[in-house]
């Protein structure tokens, strides 16, 4: 009985020691190690998506240079209207219809276990859309065009592109995270946290589009009324 009172307390101490020993000599592991992981994953995606946009860009402009593309035509023609930047309402309507088909589109990736492919596709086709336009422009406006164009366009552009990327970069987590759960069988709610989080971003996305879209609205009318 003695002995079996002595060794009781070292069965129960032994794994607990083993625990702290091991807390002690991994200090760094746990909650930083998942958080430098995840801005290394944040990063490689935003590098990914930014490259594939200009990727897709660049073919756009080689495309639109030849003057062949109907599509490019019908863009070209549309933001050279002085019509269409003539009334703020309208516009406003335009750019923010455009900025939430985006947001839903990625949020909509970000649900999907295959959504980060549908990502890589969005940003090189939004790319291929956007040179297009630009090259169509220069095709039938010359310089003079193509400085108007982006100048009417160039703040939207660039601030809906800024926007979709910081909601890409959540919702390729999220469909990864819902990838991973597919193959491994997996239903841990943990790796459902994420979804939180884009949808949290979703909202902001669309408060910052409202924004963009007003600024985007104005500074178009602005301009149109001296450029065009």
């Amino acid at each position: 009985m003695r002995a079996a009172r002595t060794a009781a307390p070292g069965l129960f101490r032994v794994p607990i020691g083993n625990i702290l020993n091991q807390r002690q000599s991994n200090p760094e592991k746990s909650v930083p190690e998942r958080v430098r992981n995840r801005e290394d994953a944040a990063w490689s995606a935003i590098l990914l998506f930014g490259l594939l946009f200009f990727a897709g860009y660049l073919g756009g402009v080689f495309k639109g240079r030849s003057g062949q593309s109907e599509l490019g035509e019908q863009l070209a023609g549309y933001y050279r209207s002085a019509e269409h930047f003539s009334a703020f309402v309208p516009l406003f309507l335009d750019l923010f219809g455009a900025a939430l088909l985006q947001a839903v589109l990625v949020l909509a990736c970000g649900v999907s276990a295959v959504g980060s492919g549908f990502l890589c596709l969005y940003f090189a086709a939004r790319g291929a859309v956007l040179g297009l336009c630009a090259a169509s422009v220069f095709v039938q406006g010359g310089t003079k065009g193509l400085v108007v164009h982006w100048m009417l366009t160039c703040l939207p552009d660039l601030g809906v592109f800024l926007v979709m990327l910081w909601l890409a970069v959540q919702a390729n987590r999220c469909a990864g995270g819902l990838l991973r759960m597919v193959l491994s069988n997996s239903t841990h709610l943990r790796q459902m946290l994420p979804v939180k989080r884009l949808l949290l971003r979703f909202a902001t996305v669309l408060a910052l589009s409202a924004v963009l879209s007003l600024v985007g609205a104005a500074s178009g009318v602005l301009f149109a009324g001296v450029l065009l």
